[in-house]
């Protein structure tokens, strides 16, 4: 383009921004503005404060159901150990069986022919040596056999006691279950209180802006007045820079990014963001790891098993797992990088967890209520603060 070109291009733009300029303060002067009174200042302060209560009460939900996702996966385990244990006393049963089988033959064996093979052993003896060998021998099979039933007997004893300690423990954890259950309900319910609280100040502060934009109506032809000096000093601005050649309207150059050293970090896996994309939509289920519900370490759990990547159950598990990149280097953060958040803004209360799927945002399983959906990672740090670093794997 020649610099005729540019000149007579920045001419346009400058008009065109100009003439936006007055039609928008003309026509739109209230909605441009944003009404302020003291009122509305302390009633936004009201439901900011309320806001924040909601997702203080929001986090502890998760924590709850992080908690509860625990104790779900301890009692898989202690299911399992009690099946195991249950075949081991089955077979702890046959194989007792079989030792007083064995012995029982014996002694019968004794009672029909005990005095004709004690008999035996007398006249087949060439010695009395030989005798007293042979009634040893005689003896220790005997007791052989009973030692037998004995050990078997203990055995069978430990696998019932195992397996008692078992069920006690499984009882511990279904009251526990239980009881974060409850926990989670009544959270639900405060969740679900506080929520219409909140509604109800935001209408009230909408209410407040309208009457606000109302009165400010009359001073709408005042504002389109400086509008329209405004855009003319502003033409008259990028008329004298297209007259100098444009030069100084850059305002300077930008800022360089902040040196990253995403090289020691690894690649990543970004192929799971558009695995886990797939699932958007996917109801939120509390203690749930499939496509038929998920929750925030469930999902991601799942996604990452799908290009063979073995994670723990829980959030907080899966912090300890990969290279971390701290909170302050979000601009290391790559497609597939698990992003955690903590109660309070604390690496030891991490309740929830999600995946990064670039641009500032994340893909993550929310709450109870809600379904798997990408959020805006930087709109959450912004907002509740509670970003505690990432891993990448």
């Amino acid at each position: 383009m020649t610099a005729f070109g540019r000149t007579r291009t920045r001419r346009i733009v400058a008009a065109f921004v100009a003439t936006s300029l007055v039609l928008t303060f003309a026509t739109s002067a209230v909605v441009a503005a944003t009404p302020s009174t003291p009122a509305i200042e302390e009633k936004k302060s009201d439901a900011a404060a309320a806001q924040d209560r909601l997702d203080e009460l929001a986090a502890q939900l998760e924590l709850r159901g992080e908690e509860y996702a625990a104790i779900l996966a301890e009692l898989e385990v202690t299911n399992e150990a009690i099946r195991a244990a249950r075949e081991d006393s089955a077979e702890a049963d046959r194989e007792l069986a079989e030792a007083q089988r064995r012995l029982g033959d014996r002694a019968a064996g004794i009672y029909r022919g005990g005095g004709i093979d004690m008999l035996g052993v007398l006249l087949g003896t060439s010695s009395f040596q030989d005798f007293l060998t042979r009634l040893d021998w005689l003896r220790r099979v005997n007791r052989s056999d009973a030692d037998l039933v004995t050990d078997v007997k203990d055995a069978r004893e430990k696998v019932r006691l195992k397996q008692e300690a078992l069920e006690r423990r499984k009882e511990e954890q279904i009251t526990l279950r239980d009881q974060a259950s409850a926990a989670k309900r009544e959270l639900e319910g405060a969740v679900a209180d506080q929520s219409a609280f909140v509604d109800g100040l935001n209408a009230e502060v909408t209410q407040l802006i309208r009457e606000e934009q109302e009165r400010q109506e009359r001073i709408a032809a005042e504002r389109a007045r400086r509008a329209a000096e405004a855009a003319r000093r502003a033409q008259q601005a990028a008329a004298e820079r297209a007259g100098n050649g444009g030069n100084g309207g850059n305002g300077g150059s930008p800022s360089p990014e902040r040196e990253s050293d995403a090289s020691e970090l690894g690649p990543g896996h970004p192929e799971v963001v558009a695995i886990g994309l797939e699932y958007v939509g996917v109801p939120y289920k509390w203690g749930g790891c499939s496509p038929g519900g998920f929750d925030c370490s469930g999902l991601t759990q799942y996604v990452y098993a799908k290009v063979g990547i073995s994670l723990p159950r829980t959030s907080r598990s899966q912090y300890g797992v990969g290279a971390h990149v701290p909170s302050d280097r979000v601009d290391l953060l790559v497609a597939g990088d698990l992003v955690f958040f903590g109660y309070g803004a604390d690496p030891g209360q991490v309740h929830h967890v999600g995946i990064y799927v670039g641009n500032g945002d994340y893909l993550h399983a929310p709450q109870s209520g809600q379904n798997v959906r990408v959020d805006s990672l930087n709109g959450r740090i912004e907002s509740r603060g509670d970003y505690v670093g990432a891993s990448r794997l």
